[in-house]
């Protein structure tokens, strides 16, 4: 039976309800931030935000390895052996978290601003709330549970924002941390009693080597694409001032917020892929459906790009005015959107238990950060400044992006001839949504009002879509496409007597 990207598309649903929920509560929460603290101050949350995000990734990889062995082992009805494997690599991760957790809280004391001091103290306590609760969220989320995690996507949506308008204006840059650390603290609550993964502290010497040696290459894959994400912001941080620094974190947050919907969709879509291909007669049939799919992603967010750009120049023009200069580094950031959402397809091939093939994802990922270090550099000495960086963080992520489609063209492509015509599919939504940078540098250039810049970049938009599409993407878009698509979701809907899943 092939893949159901309705389905897939309903389940991540609930995650991206809660997403549009979060994205608008973090919109408000942004703004509101935007009018009451400097750039210089985002950026001492920016500093805090990198250190969350790089002390998260200090894993050995156990719990890493375990997440890919569990839903094939339940897939194949092996439920002891998979609630084996989770206690085992949970109670592994469980242990590790006290170094991390120590070395954050002493680094604290070196620094001499109190914001960052007490920052970091935070910090510390926010890396082991998020470990936890992301440990119980993806068990809950392997066996389906999609609305228990959904609740939880929810909490986290709703108490942090809360919270953070709440004291803001009291609190500052602390605000910004402390509204997070909140919501993962009733979030973990909230897992351990209404989410019970059967969890029992379990240790099993051989079993732990044995998923240490398979997880610390995943774990590794995984702090390179986490370096290679945010490399870009480390630099920034450590060659430009902290109101650079301020500068790009406002503009790669409202690039986080879209992006999010997206990945969303990857989790959903990890453990359905992963379970379906592991029954699957061959390599081949498990993951062909992910030729459509990534065609979807590209059209998708290549169609959102111009439509993102309009956005973020009215809300900076008119509303966080202080924050206009992020403008040209958003238009830049802009197209990762695409590059990093259709990279979702050949990093899960690539990662499969049955492709084993995660050591090449690595590999380039650590070349592309080498390389995105070495020019990110280069563009600072030449002054070309944080819209330069980002040049570089879409230059570097193409040319990746690129190179793990070529690696998984045997397992979904029984010639060179479809692969090159699959390519084409892909790269042409993303040519298309190019030219709108240039338009919407000349229109900010020539014309006055915001509303006729506005008026004329939608309906470029409207018009190159229409062209696009009905020219290169009829079988794609198309009026008996939606009446498949309308008569899945109603087949999927509850109550139906069609419902597949029922």
């Amino acid at each position: 039976m092939p893949l159901s990207i309705i389905n897939i598309a309903r389940n991540s649903l609930k995650f991206t309800s809660a997403k549009a929920v979060a994205a608008l509560a973090g919109l408000g929460v942004t703004l509101y931030a935007g009018t009451v603290l400097l750039p210089e101050e985002y950026g001492a949350y920016g500093l805090l935000s990198l250190w969350l995000t790089y002390v998260i990734l200090a894993a050995p990889g156990i719990y890493t390895a375990a997440s890919r062995e569990i839903p094939v082992l339940l897939g194949k009805g092996q439920e002891k052996e998979a609630l084996k494997v989770q206690n085992i690599s949970i109670s592994a991760e469980l242990l590790c978290t006290i170094v991390p957790a120590a070395f954050v809280t002493g680094f604290s004391f070196f620094y001499t601003e109190t914001v960052m001091r007490t920052g970091l103290l935070i910090i510390a306590a926010s890396y082991v709330t998020v470990r936890l609760s992301s440990m119980w969220a993806y068990i809950n989320f392997t066996r389906e549970r999609f609305n228990k995690v959904a609740v939880g996507n929810f909490i986290t949506a709703l108490v942090s924002p809360a919270i953070v308008f709440a004291t803001l204006h009291w609190l500052k840059v602390y605000a910004l941390v402390i509204g997070p650390l909140a919501a993962y603290i009733v979030l973990v609550i909230y897992y351990f009693t209404r989410g019970s993964i059967d969890f029992r502290f379990t240790l099993d010497r051989r079993e732990v080597i044995r998923l240490f040696k398979i997880g610390i290459v995943l774990q590794g894959l995984a702090i390179v694409f986490m370096a290679y994400r945010m490399v870009d912001r480390t630099v920034i941080a450590s060659a430009l001032s902290r109101e650079q620094l301020g500068l790009y974190v406002f503009a790669a947050g409202f690039l986080a917020y879209a992006l999010s919907f997206f990945e969303d969709f990857a989790r959903v879509l990890q453990p359905v892929l992963w379970r379906h291909a592991s029954t699957a007669a061959s390599v081949s049939d498990g993951f062909k459906d992910t030729r459509r799919i990534a065609v979807y992603l590209a059209l998708g967010t290549a169609v959102l790009i111009p439509l993102a750009q309009l956005v973020f120049i009215l809300i900076a023009t008119l509303v966080t005015k202080k924050y206009a200069g992020s403008i040209s580094v958003f238009n830049v950031l802009s197209y990762n959107l695409y590059l990093m959402a259709i990279a979702i397809i050949p990093t899960l091939i690539l990662n499969s238990s049955l492709v084993n093939k995660q050591k090449l994802t690595l590999l380039f990922y650590a070349i592309g950060l080498v390389v995105s270090v070495g020019l990110d550099i280069l563009v600072v000495r030449l002054d070309y400044g944080v819209t330069g960086i980002a040049w570089v963080t879409i230059g570097t992520q193409g040319i990746v992006t690129l190179i793990l489609y070529y690696l998984i063209k045997k397992y979904i492509f029984d010639t060179a001839a479809e692969f090159s015509r699959f390519v084409i599919l892909l790269a042409l939504p993303f040519l298309a949504s190019f030219p709108f940078y240039f338009l919407h540098v000349y229109l900010d250039e020539a014309i006055t009002s915001l509303w006729a810049f506005a008026c004329i970049s939608l309906a470029a938009q409207i018009a190159m879509w229409a062209l696009v599409i009905s020219i290169f993407y009829r079988d794609y878009v198309s009026a008996s496409q939606f009446r498949f698509v309308i008569h899945e979701i109603r087949a999927a809907l509850p109550g139906s007597r069609h419902n597949p899943i029922a």
